[in-house]
């Protein structure tokens, strides 16, 4: 058997072991890649930290979006003003916490708030004044799903046109049957010949609403109309439980006085309900048709109706009103009766837009900061690692 070896500790840890190994420059390599990712990812946050204490004023949401949007400060401090759309908020819950992600109603698709919310706290009321950091939609993790959920709530925005303006010139006016509108807004729209347009038009005739409790029967309610000495139209079917409705020929001016002599010999009514009484209205019609479907000559405005649309209106025949008819599938009016036409537009996200997350103050960012510094630390010292191992390659 062998002796044991006599080599003490001390000799063994004093041998040589030969120069110590230095770690793989492929590690400093992928560590500086990384930490420049975090750097680059990173670096909205520092420039926010860096930003002033005080908001900048951009104003109401309407009068940031007539100015546009090219100017606005990406990772600011901002303050705007406007109306959220709180039928079409969105809620993301977090624990004990939920952030409201709205839209600003003035700004289309383009002006978003999002507002964190305790559980016990309204998410429905907001004081119209949202402060907080402001970022450019493009830019937010949360875009996909923003743009999901309002896309699916099938939001559509009304805006008001000029008619004259509307009707100057045929659709296929601009290229590709595209035309423009001023709207009441003093804004110009492009239209393209299928955008849908609701057009109102107020016919030259009054609806009258005789109630059931002040005349005992249609018959005298009908006496009581042809008593007035106008063309008048009484509609087959009856279908209002409080009053019996008729449409006469009326001008507007002479309403009051129309509605004087039906109620004449009427006893006063017991309460305030629409089975009392007369009411003379105007009457009006709306049609949702696509902007090709409007053409004017002259004074007048040709309107393309399908079936199933809106009243159009009556003539006079004689002594007596007659449901007017369409003169080749168009409703022909006057264009003074025309009192108001809409663009319908779905709302769209605009990833060109902004979301302000409210209640976000620069002095929020002091860890995003001190971490972003500290990122900057190791990516310095593995690139001074890789660029001592080059130095020692070439030697």
């Amino acid at each position: 058997m062998s002796e044991p070896s006599t080599e003490s500790f001390e000799e063994i840890s004093a041998a040589p072991t030969g120069p110590r190994r230095r770690r793989s420059p492929l590690i400093d390599l992928v560590v500086s890649l990384f930490g420049v990712y975090l750097l680059v990812s990173m670096f909205g946050d520092l420039r926010y930290w860096a930003r002033s204490s005080e908001p900048v004023d951009l104003g109401h949401a309407s009068e940031l979006l007539a100015r546009g949007l090219d100017d606005v400060p990406d990772q600011a401090f901002v303050v705007v003003r406007g109306t959220p759309d709180v039928q079409h908020g969105a809620r993301l819950k977090q624990g004990e916490r939920a952030v409201s992600y709205q839209r600003l109603i003035e700004g289309g698709g383009a002006l978003f708030v999002a507002i964190e919310r305790r559980s016990d706290q309204p998410h429905n009321q907001y004081e119209g004044v949202f402060a907080g950091r402001i970022r450019r939609l493009s830019g937010v993790r949360m875009l996909p799903w923003i743009r999901a959920f309002f896309d699916a709530e099938g939001i559509v925005q009304t805006v008001d046109l000029a008619v004259d303006s509307l009707l100057a010139g045929p659709p296929a006016a601009g290229a590709g049957g595209e035309f423009s509108a001023l709207g009441a807004d003093g804004e110009r729209y492009v239209l393209g010949s299928g955008d849908p347009i609701s057009v109102t038009v107020e016919h030259p005739d009054a609806q009258l609403q005789l109630g059931r409790s002040s005349f005992p029967s249609l018959a005298a309610a009908e006496a009581a109309v042809a008593a007035l000495g106008v063309p008048y139209f009484k509609p087959a079917e009856q279908s209002s439980a409080a009053f019996y409705k008729f449409f006469a020929r009326i001008p507007a001016a002479e309403y009051a006085a129309a509605q004087a002599r039906l109620s004449a010999d009427l006893p006063p009514a017991e309460r305030p309900d629409a089975s009392f009484g007369v009411v003379v209205l105007p009457m009006r019609s709306t049609y949702l048709v696509a902007a090709k479907d409007l053409d004017r000559d002259g004074d007048r405005v040709r309107i393309a109706v399908s079936g199933g649309s809106a009243p159009l209106g009556y003539e006079v025949e004689g002594a007596r009103l007659v449901p007017r008819q369409l003169e080749g599938g168009r409703l022909s009016v006057d264009v003074a009766a025309i009192r108001g036409v809409q663009l319908s537009r779905p709302v769209r996200v605009d990833e060109r837009g902004y979301l302000i997350v409210v209640g976000e103050v620069p002095a929020s960012q002091r860890l995003a900061a001190a971490m972003w510094f500290g990122v900057l630390a190791v990516v310095l010292w593995n690139l001074a690692s890789l660029g001592w191992w080059w130095r020692r390659r070439r030697a």
